[in-house]
């Protein structure tokens, strides 16, 4: 080795041995967003009770979340309004009576705080959002070997199991599922991110989901995927798919990507919002239908 070379080397060194010597620990100084109010609700086409959550946003890193009490909540549709009453042992948390939404109508909530921790003056917070369409049903669900590059189903112990559902999609590639997977009625979470349960239906819509025309140059295509090594024979897989629109998306993109305990902390005052207010509120008040189908683990399909 030339001594010219030798001394590049050498040179080039010098900033990774830098890094590498500097042990002292920096503490840095995060600049902390505003207070401001928090709206998270949603009304489905399901015949239940339907829930606001009001709260203010917190600080960075903070797993505190400072609950909104005593506002007056409805959701209004129709000529028809919806009535929100807050729990005695969780304040904060708004439930309607059981009620069934309709899709393709508009929900106008509106939220009401005369008394709060921001302003002499009452807070106004609403949002308009239209019920999503949706299919009208799954048919059926298959659970399925995961296949590699050579279309081989892989059967062994550290095998994933593909969740197909079959089902008449609508001819509106603008739809978004929120997928959600269920086994033996505990939703099942297997990926570190939960950005893998978004599904767009941009490419897939009006073609019978996993039918014939889907099939002709594919195999069939999962909503999920999850660890074999959890499963059972005789095992309950639900799917429930939630329509939302692509805005909804983006609200629960940005939420998945904020960094920090509180995905409404105060830091973050760019997240996408439908909250209209006096106040510079944020969140989400989301109308969503949805539909579901159930399946049978066998373990003969892994052999």
């Amino acid at each position: 080795m030339t001594m010219k070379r030798f001394l590049f080397r050498w040179l080039a060194a010098l900033p990774l041995l830098a890094v590498v010597a500097c042990t002292e620990d920096i503490t840095m100084e995060l600049p902390e967003g505003r207070k401001r109010p928090v709206v998270e609700g949603s009304i489905t086409n399901e015949y239940k009770r339907h829930e606001v959550i009001l709260s203010y946003s917190s600080e960075l890193y903070s797993s505190e979340r400072e609950m909104i009490s005593g506002a007056v909540v409805y959701v209004e549709s129709n000529g028809d309004t919806i009535w929100f009453y807050e729990q005695a042992n969780k304040p904060g948390h708004y439930l309607s009576d059981s009620v069934a939404g309709v899709k393709n109508r508009w929900y106008h909530l509106e939220v009401n705080v005369e008394e709060n921790d921001l302003y002499s003056r009452p807070i106004r917070m609403y949002a308009d959002t239209k019920m999503s369409n949706n299919a009208t049903g799954i048919d059926s669900i298959g659970l399925l070997p995961k296949r590699d590059d050579n279309n081989i189903p892989l059967v062994d112990d550290s095998a994933a199991v593909c969740v197909c559902p079959y089902f008449q999609t609508l001819p509106d590639s603008s739809i978004v599922y929120n997928v959600e997977l269920y086994l033996n009625g505990v939703k099942f979470k297997n990926r570190p991110s939960k950005l893998f349960n978004l599904f767009s239906m941009q490419g897939y819509a009006g073609y019978y989901f996993n039918g014939p025309e889907m099939l002709q140059n594919n195999i069939e295509v999962p909503v999920g995927i999850m660890n074999k090594v959890y499963m059972h024979e005789g095992d309950v897989v639900k799917v429930r798919l939630y329509s939302i629109s692509r805005d909804y998306m983006y609200f629960l993109v940005g939420q998945k990507l904020a960094i920090g305990v509180n995905p409404v902390m105060g830091a973050f005052p760019a997240m996408f919002t439908n909250i209209f207010s006096n106040c510079n509120a944020i969140g989400w008040f989301n109308a969503t239908s949805v539909i579901e189908g159930e399946s049978v683990y066998h373990e003969d399909l892994f052999q």
